[in-house]
C-alpha cells in the first residue's frame, strides 16, 4: 500500500508573525508529516470589502473588524514566503501553500511546490482553476461545500487546461470550523473515488483526530489537519485545530493503519 501523504496544515495559525510561522514548520517535521502548507494571498484580490465573518471566526475572534480586514491582519506577504520556503528547505520538509487569488499562483510558481492546492471556496472559480491546470502541475483540490456536478465541472477544467488525471487528488471536506463528527461524512471521500475513477483523501476540519484516521483506514492517499501551536491563541482557526501532541498521535497512528492494511 502506498504512503498515506500527511500535510500539516499551517494555514493562517501563525497569526501574521514570521517567528511562529518557523515554529509550526518546526512541529511538522518534528511529529513526521510530508508536508507543511500555509496560505498566500493579497486579502484584497479575493475578499469583498462587504463580506462579514463567519459565526466560527467572530466567536474565535471577536476583534479586526470584517473578513477582509481580518485577514489583512493575520497574513503574511510575499517576501515572508520566500524566507518560509528556505527555513523548510533548511528542516528538510516539503513546503506548500494555497494561492487564494490569480497573482499569488503566479508569485508560488517559482517555488517547485509538488502540489498545487486548490481550496474549497475556488472549486468553482474558473480562471482560478484553469490559471493552476495550465501549470501541469499535481493538484489537490477540496470539495468543501461542493455537490458531485460542481466536482465534475472542476475536474473538467483541470484536465482539459492540462493537468493530467492521474495528477489530481479530490480531497473530502467539510466547510464548518470545527466540523462535528456527526457531519464529516468520511466516506463520501469512497462515493467521489467510486463516481470520478480518481485519487482520493481528507481534509479533516474536525476538533479530534478519529476522522483522520478513519480516512486513512478507508484508502485515503492524502489527509490534511489544520495545526496549531495552542489551540487558545487568538485567531479564527485554532480551536478547529491540533497540538503537536495529537498531530504526532496522528501520524502514528496512520502509519501504524498503513502497515496493518
Amino acid at each position: 500500500m502506498n504512503r498515506v501523504i500527511v500535510i500539516a496544515e499551517a494555514g493562517q495559525n501563525h497569526n501574521g508573525k514570521l517567528k511562529l510561522a518557523y515554529k509550526l514548520v518546526d512541529v511538522a517535521k518534528e511529529c513526521g508529516a510530508d508536508f507543511i502548507k500555509f496560505q498566500t494571498s493579497i486579502p484584497k484580490l479575493h475578499i469583498s470589502k462587504f463580506a462579514k465573518k463567519a459565526n466560527y471566526q467572530i466567536k474565535n475572534w471577536k476583534t479586526h473588524g470584517n473578513q477582509l480586514q481580518m485577514l489583512e491582519k493575520i497574513s503574511l506577504v510575499y517576501n515572508d514566503f520566500k524566507k518560509i520556503k528556505k527555513y523548510c528547505d533548511k528542516k528538510k520538509i516539503e513546503f506548500l501553500s494555497t494561492p487564494f487569488d490569480l497573482n499569488s499562483v503566479d508569485f508560488l510558481k517559482s517555488f517547485n511546490m509538488k502540489y498545487f492546492k486548490i481550496p474549497s471556496g475556488d472549486i468553482t472559480n474558473l480562471p482560478h482553476l484553469t490559471k493552476v491546470a495550465k501549470l501541469k502541475k499535481k493538484v489537490i483540490l477540496s470539495t468543501g461545500m461542493a455537490n458531485l456536478d460542481e466536482i465534475k465541472k472542476a475536474l473538467k477544467v483541470l484536465i482539459s487546461n492540462g493537468t493530467a488525471k492521474k495528477n489530481i487528488t479530490v480531497l473530502q471536506c467539510n466547510t464548518e470550523y470545527p466540523t462535528p463528527l456527526k457531519d464529516a461524512n468520511v466516506r463520501a471521500m469512497l462515493t467521489i473515488k467510486k463516481k470520478f475513477k480518481i485519487k482520493v483523501g481528507y481534509s479533516d476540519h474536525t476538533e479530534g483526530i478519529e476522522s483522520s484516521l478513519a480516512a486513512a483506514a478507508l484508502g485515503a492517499s492524502v489527509i490534511e489537519k489544520h495545526i496549531t501551536l495552542d489551540k487558545n491563541l487568538q485567531g479564527p482557526d485554532h480551536k478547529a485545530s491540533i497540538n503537536p501532541r495529537e498531530l504526532k498521535k496522528m501520524i502514528q497512528g496512520i502509519r501504524k493503519i498503513t502497515i496493518a492494511l
